[in-house]
Order: C-alpha cells, then structure tokens, then sequence
C-alpha cells in the first residue's frame, strides 16, 4: 500500500470521529426531496449538485430503503475494478463462498500490479471482516464500506436527501444525488464535500451490503482512489 492512500484512511478515521461526536457540532439535516438532484454523473467539478430534475418515482422504488455496509447474508461473488494513485489499476474479488446459521466462509482475492493476496475466513461476519485487515483487499474494501456506513448508514437513500455537519476541519456536507445502475445493481449516487469540494462519491444499494461504488478525491480534484463493481452473481 502506498502511504499516500494509508494517509486517506488516517483522515477518514479522524473525520469519522468528529462526525460522530468527537468534537464536531451537530448536524444540520434538510431530508427533504425537493427538486434538487443531479443526475448521478460526473459531480466532481465543485458545483451545486442541486441542479438537475429527479429521477421518475418507479426508478426510486427500485432501491429505496436504508443502506446496512457488508450485508453479505447470501452466497454471491463480487468483482471489483480498483484503482490506486500512485498504484494504478488492480481487482478486487470478495466471493461469500457459504453461509450457514451465522458462520460465514469468504474468500478474499486482492490483485494490484505484480502484487496478488489471497485470504479465506470464515467465522461470524465481525470475525470474518477482522480477518481481512491482514489483506491490502481488507483495507480498501473496509474504507470504502464501512468508513461510509459512519455517514450514510441508516439514512433514507431519496433523490434529493441532504445533510451537513460542522467540523473542526470544517463543514462536511451530504447529498443523495441520483440513481444508477452498475453491473446491473440499481443503486443511489451520492456525494461528500468538504468545504465545497467533492471528498466522496457512492453509489449505495439497500439490497448489496458492499457499495457498487466508490470514490475519494484530493484537495485539487484529482482521483485518489476508487472502487466499481464489473460483476455481482448470486450462488
């Protein structure tokens, strides 16, 4: 792992806890649907993702719900295309091999470059996921998962759902900006700014307990990481 990319998990860890109540102030919530909603593209140009019309009501109902990071209760194979600053482009496999009454065998496969990991785990699904930090997989997989689940989780996934925190680093703010559908998962886009630029993007679906998506960003714009699903096959 590059130490650039160990610093962005340092700061998300950090954000986390201010956003939790480590020092942060309360947030300010507008769960409103009004008109605002972007159309789930490209929102990291810095501008207002309010503008645009929301997505017609029968492609909401599709993925309404809350998201619940690593709901991984049925047998399925998921495949990753990653990228890495400073890394490039790599892969990443999570396949829930079985399931049976609370135990859990997943294989983790994380390939970057020359670099290949391969761990199999199985116990509950805290054991499981404790497992994996001893994979470079583990890691990305659990800042793009779970790191998130401290903002999103239990949130209604509606077009046009907006929330903001103040933070000692300072206002951290949240939108549910549109619907896609990746690797034929019907998912919401959403994204984090932080004092107005775009820190975070997702696409979250109630029904995948790992994102479809995921994104971070530096200060000046430029991808730092990201995580898109190329294949999702139930057992």
């Amino acid at each position: 792992m590059k130490a650039r990319f160990v610093l962005v998990v340092a700061v998300l860890v950090l954000t986390a806890g201010c956003l939790t109540g480590g020092g942060g102030g309360a947030p300010e919530t507008d769960g409103s649907s009004g008109d605002g909603a972007s159309d789930g593209g490209d929102s990291n140009d810095g501008g207002d993702s309010s503008d645009g019309d929301a997505p017609d009501s029968s492609d909401g109902d599709a993925v309404s719900g809350e998201w619940e990071p690593f709901a991984f209760d049925t047998p399925a194979r998921y495949e990753y295309a990653v990228f890495m600053e400073g890394d490039g482009e790599g892969a990443i496999v999570w396949d829930v091999e079985s399931v049976d009454d609370g135990e859990y065998t997943v294989t983790l496969v994380y390939e970057m470059g020359d670099e290949r990991y391969e761990t199999t785990a199985t116990g509950t699904k805290d054991t499981v996921v404790q497992q994996f930090f001893t994979n470079p997989g583990g890691i990305v997989l659990v800042t793009t998962m779970s790191q998130p689940a401290v903002w999103y989780e239990g949130r209604d996934l509606s077009t046009g759902t907006k929330w903001s925190y103040s933070t000692p680093q300072g206002s951290a703010s949240f939108a549910v900006t549109g619907t896609d559908t990746i690797a034929r998962v019907d998912c919401w886009t959403s994204e984090m700014r932080i004092n107005d630029s775009v820190f975070h993007e997702a696409c979250f679906s109630p029904d995948l307990g790992l994102a479809p998506y995921a994104a971070y960003y530096g200060e000046d714009g430029t991808l730092e990481m990201s995580l898109t699903l190329v294949s999702y096959e139930e057992d």
